[in-house]
């Protein structure tokens, strides 16, 4: 019996390199399927990476210059400041000949600083043909620098008013019973625009004022309109005994040349009698001097 003849490595099933051609062609779409199962893998593993970094809290980059103070504070947004309790106003403006009177807004608090501020407004933005007032009064407890005026009327603008600081002209200083004010010429816009004059104080104290006044026909007002529209600021009751010692300081340093017209008519008329007066007593008096000398003998 004949033993079955042993295969060589050449004649045994695919291996080696005289593979068939139908071997091969096995061999390399196990090979393609492979590679196509490690690159899912990996695109997956990618997957689950990102999902894994989205949801950690990313650190915030400060923006270009903010470490530095280069970000303008006129490109900060604007809060709204919160209004107090109803309570009376504790300033008002004496203003008696005026054709609108005055009004006093709501006291609010400053959603930056936390103080109280009060408002007083005369005319409107809208009435070209009046003036357009708007003051604002803080209380402050220590003296403290403000922002710039610039930035102060720009934030005041926006702050409910639907007003926005156009243009700048020339800067002032000016001198007020509350001491001196930096001024500056502004134009306003919203529904039209006007030609104002900000002022706000350059070494406040117990109270720093700020705002704008406009004059009418979209005429910038004249430093002494500030000066003397300042001077009718009174206190309207519940202030505290410093903010009462401060004002009657303030009140000593009125400006004699602000008197209302009245005022200065019946000082003249006052004067002018009691001037006519005094002549006709001089006069009766010299009479009867020369009365006596030619009666004597």
């Amino acid at each position: 019996m004949q033993a079955a003849p042993m295969r060589t490595l050449s004649q045994g099933e695919d291996s080696g390199p005289d593979l068939t051609a139908p071997a091969k062609h096995r061999r390399s779409l196990l090979s393609v399927r492979n590679l196509a199962r490690v690159a899912g893998a990996g695109m997956a593993i990618a997957a689950l990476s990102l999902v894994v970094q989205e949801g950690r809290p990313r650190a915030t980059l400060p923006a270009v210059g903010a470490e530095a103070g280069m970000v303008p504070a006129s490109a900060q947004v604007v809060r709204a400041a919160r209004p107090l309790a109803e309570t009376a106003p504790r300033f008002r403006l004496d203003d008696p000949e005026a054709i609108e009177p005055p009004r006093a807004e709501a006291a609010r608090r400053n959603p930056a600083s936390g103080r109280r501020e009060d408002v007083v407004i005369q005319g409107g933005f809208d009435t070209i043909e009046a003036s357009y007032l708007r003051l604002t009064l803080t209380e402050l407890s220590d003296p403290e620098p403000g922002p710039s005026l610039f930035v102060t009327l720009a934030r005041r603008a926006a702050d409910g008013q639907a007003l926005a600081v156009i243009r700048t002209g020339e800067r002032s200083t000016i001198e007020t019973k509350f001491g001196p004010m930096e001024t500056l010429e502004v134009t306003l816009g919203g529904d039209g625009k006007r030609t104002c004059t900000g002022f706000g104080s350059l070494h406040p104290g117990a109270i720093r004022l700020d705002g704008w006044l406009c004059a009418p026909l979209g005429q910038a007002p004249e430093p002494r309109a500030i000066t003397c529209l300042l001077d009718k600021v009174a206190l309207n009751g519940q202030a505290s005994p410093e903010m009462e010692a401060a004002f009657a300081a303030f009140e000593a340093r009125r400006d004699p040349g602000c008197a209302s017209p009245t005022a200065r008519a019946a000082t003249r008329e006052i004067g002018s009698e009691t001037g006519s007066l005094a002549n006709r007593g001089t006069r009766k008096n010299e009479a009867k001097l020369r009365r006596s000398r030619e009666a004597r003998p």
